[in-house]
């Protein structure tokens, strides 16, 4: 069962309150604070899924939700757009680009666990 994450995210303060709550979900989270250092990274590891922040100095999140949706082998990745910058229109486009939700900042466990839920738990033993 995949119960990786990814948290992509230029500010500390943002990675932290999110892997925080991910981890009080199950969830093993990875951090990265640009977004050409976990594009690397994705050629080694698949999330379940990711928190991609739209506002990041190297490289946008739109573009980098199109890099990821363009990859066949990437296919399965759940993407969120994580931003305090979303009006209605701006949250449409986010959806036609190819995230599959949008989360608002500053983020709360609620938010988080209803856009998520908890890590899957592998199958009891019989």
């Amino acid at each position: 069962m995949n119960t990786l994450a990814f948290i992509i995210d230029d500010s500390p303060i943002n990675l932290a309150i999110g892997r925080v709550f991910l981890q009080r979900l199950g969830w093993t989270v990875e951090e990265f604070s640009s977004a050409t250092a976990m594009l690397a990274r994705l050629d080694e590891a698949r999330p379940a899924f990711m928190l991609l922040d739209i506002s990041m100095p190297d490289m946008g999140g739109e573009e980098v939700c199109r890099q990821i949706r363009a990859r066949p082998d990437w296919a399965g990745i759940r993407i969120i757009a994580y931003t305090a910058h979303a009006r209605d229109d701006d949250h449409q486009r986010y959806l036609r680009s190819g995230f599959d939700e949008v989360m608002m900042k500053p983020i709360t466990l609620g938010a988080i666990t209803a856009a998520v839920g908890a890590a899957p738990c592998p199958p009891a033993p019989l």
